[in-house]
């Protein structure tokens, strides 16, 4: 990850500037950060679509390594936790 493409703000100030950040996330990874922590990263829809399709074909192409049957219900409950953050 290009340290170039983060841009960081406080919830006080994303909340401010909601309109001009979600723009912002467009084109940057938008970190949100709560008592001078990072919290949450906010993405445009585009790259959250990338990211989804990225993490699809990783795990099919990881599963069809596996082989071994307990490693992929190992593997499933870490990909079905990450279905339902979408």
């Amino acid at each position: 990850m290009d340290i170039e493409n983060l841009k960081f703000y406080s919830v006080a100030e994303a909340k401010s500037k909601f309109s001009f950040v979600t723009e912002e996330s467009k084109n940057k990874f938008v970190i949100i950060t709560k008592n001078g922590k990072p919290e949450f990263v906010l993405l445009g829809f585009d790259k959250f679509k990338k990211l989804m399709s990225f993490i699809d074909e990783i795990r099919d192409l990881y599963l069809m390594e596996i082989g071994e049957p307990s490693k992929y219900n190992e593997v499933k409950d870490i990909f079905k936790e990450i279905e339902n953050l979408e």
